[in-house]
């Protein structure tokens, strides 16, 4: 079992020297959330873990699946696009401009670098491509986003033209209002080998305006391969949101992503006058990402999983995916730390892609060291914050023993050059309650050991 380290439990631990290395991280969420609560919305009282565990349960066995570490969830059918998210690995997505004729008050993109530049002006995508395949970049999957790509119709049909023409075996798609689309540009759009459009509809659209979409979905099935919705689940639609997911089924296309809607640090007025308040806590691991979305807002979570229950119990045929916020994270932490080299202390986690490693802190640093040599683990000791680290795997060793153990996450980061480690979480355990299976997927017998023994403890 781990238990998170925060702000309200940090006092809990009763090593005094862990204890208050462990404060340095509350301490980073405590100004995090002071800084947040700058931007003017409230955040919600603390939402209960266990009623999101016991829906996650109650899903899992009525047939969803349960993916990326409880970040996903699923019913029936999920695009290819979205399963590659998950990691990013040969994953591009990119814009013409950041223009857009909508105006949503949510709307994130005044988050991206360079959004007042991009806004008025366009990239040229057809070269950022080339430039990118002469480069050796072995790219599987490939996307158009906006501001709203079809503002510019020729070049959005010219990118997926070269897409096809250099790597058709790559899976295409395109982000769109569907407000521009038309019968010809469809043709043109089958011709050059799109292979999906995520459509996004605004519940708090007209409901002339929303039928008006779901006729150009309807359109769009005649010339694409896979048609989709992708949309954020703002809290108070559940109900609208049941009859579109019906609406959808019937047209009967591919599937629908329910987005965690989220706060973009701005616009604060039009959240708070809706009654919004934000999910807390913001975040699991406290880090700088790059996804420029925002904070999740609380409840949209609640009322995703209730629609992809409504899913099961209705027997929709169309896919239903849940991606939360915290989904949208995972791609990064595994380009940065998949593949890397670091001591013999860490472990990389095919569970969330952070590398684990253990550490002991104060007085009984001593007993662990004696352990670790018996053992002959590998170890590095910290006089400056006065603990021992070692491989999580060397735990085992440990059992029996009263002693608190901090599990750390970290990622590798790049810094002229150089490849640097910056530990960004911890969780607490014991040697009798900690599980491996919480931090790497166990198959077949450990391997550890040959990587792992005493050489060069420092």
């Amino acid at each position: 079992m781990l238990r998170k380290i925060t702000m309200d439990n940090v006092t809990t631990i009763k090593n005094k020297v862990f204890q208050q290395y462990a404060q340095i991280y509350t301490n980073i969420e405590r100004r995090t959330i002071e800084h947040i609560e700058t931007f003017g919305l409230p955040f919600e009282v603390k939402a209960l873990d266990s009623e999101k565990e016991l829906k996650l349960r109650k899903l899992e066995n009525a047939g969803a699946t349960i993916r990326n570490n409880k970040k996903s969830v699923v019913t029936g059918r999920i695009s290819s696009a979205c399963e590659a998210c998950q990691t990013g690995t040969g994953s591009y997505t990119t814009y013409t401009s950041l223009k857009c004729h909508r105006s949503c008050y949510f709307c994130f993109n005044p988050n991206q670098d360079d959004y007042t530049f991009y806004k008025n002006q366009q990239k040229d995508i057809k070269k950022e491509l080339l430039e990118l395949v002469n480069s050796g970049v072995k790219l599987k999957h490939l996307a158009l986003t906006g501001g709203e790509p079809l503002l510019f119709k020729d070049e959005t049909v010219e990118f997926f033209e070269t897409a096809n023409d250099l790597i058709p075996e790559a899976y295409t798609r395109l982000y769109t209002t569907g407000d521009l689309l038309d019968e010809e540009l469809l043709e043109k759009l089958q011709k050059s080998g799109l292979d999906e459009i995520r459509f996004s509809i605004k519940m708090d659209d007209s409901y002339k305006r929303i039928n008006f979409t779901l006729g150009r979905i309807e359109l769009a099935k005649k010339y694409i391969p896979n048609i989709m919705v992708e949309m954020p689940v703002i809290p108070g639609t559940l109900n609208e949101m049941k009859v579109l997911l019906l609406k959808l089924d019937k047209i009967d296309i591919f599937g629908i992503n329910l987005l965690e809607f989220c706060f973009p640090l701005g616009n604060a007025e039009a959240f708070k006058e809706r009654g919004f308040q934000l999910k807390y806590p913001p975040y699991e691991m406290y880090y700088n990402y790059w996804y420029a979305g925002g904070l999740a807002v609380a409840e949209s979570e609640k009322e995703c999983l209730e629609l992809v229950e409504f899913a099961l119990k209705e027997n929709l045929n169309l896919g239903v995916h849940y991606c939360s916020l915290e989904n949208k994270h995972t791609g990064q932490v595994y380009q940065q730390n998949y593949g890397g080299a670091l001591d013999r202390t860490y472990t990389f986690s095919d569970i969330d892609y952070f590398f684990k490693t253990a550490k002991v802190f104060g007085t009984e640093r001593k007993k662990v060291k004696l352990l670790l040599e018996k053992n002959e683990i590998h170890y590095t000791e910290n006089d400056q914050y006065d603990f021992i680290q070692f491989s999580i795997h060397a735990i085992k060793h440990l059992r029996n023993k009263n002693i608190e153990i901090a599990i750390s996450s970290n990622v590798a980061e790049r810094e002229d050059g150089e490849q640097l480690i910056r530990e960004i979480g911890l969780d607490w355990t014991t040697p009798d309650l900690f599980k491996m299976e919480e931090l790497i997927n166990i198959t077949g017998g450990e391997t550890y050991e040959s990587s792992n023994r005493l050489a060069g403890n420092s």
